[in-house]
Formats: structure tokens, sequence, C-alpha cells
């Protein structure tokens, strides 16, 4: 996935520059997939509505994703490397 195709994505969900978590269930499996296969990439917090029923979480696990955090308006999936407040 191409950064323009990951921020085409983005911006479908959000609203006033955030993630609107009701919005993530517009997207399709595959959309969803395809977001969280970018995040890793980047090694960022992955917000956890992200991860769609089905998908592959003991790959995600062996990508260093083993921390589940809650911050004040998401849950996010992360590594070692983030420190979520």
């Amino acid at each position: 996935m191409k950064k323009s195709e990951f921020n085409k994505l983005l911006n479908k969900i959000t609203t006033k520059k955030y993630i609107d978590i009701d919005k993530i269930d517009l997207l399709t499996r595959e959309e969803k997939s395809s977001m969280v296969y970018h995040i890793v990439r980047k090694r960022a917090p992955i917000v956890k509505e992200l991860l769609s029923e089905g998908f592959d979480m003991s790959w995600l696990h062996s990508m260093g994703y083993l921390y589940e955090t809650k911050g004040k308006l998401y849950t996010f999936v992360h590594t070692c490397e983030h420190r979520i407040f």
C-alpha cells in the first residue's frame, strides 16, 4: 500500500482530525488489513478496532506487537518501543 492510499483510507475514517471508531466499520476487511500491514511496516501503534475478526494475530505477535494499552481515546496494540498516555 502506498502512502497516498493509506491517507485516503485514513481520511475516510476521521472526523475533525480524530479517528472515528464508528467509521472504522465502514471499511472492508481487506482495507483494514492493508492499513494494519502499512502501520506494522512503519512500526507504529495500531488502533485495536482496525484489527478485523480473523486477522492473523500470531503474525502480529511475531512482529513484536505484544502489548495492549488503553489510552485516553483509543485502545492500542503496540510494541515495547512505544509509551501510550
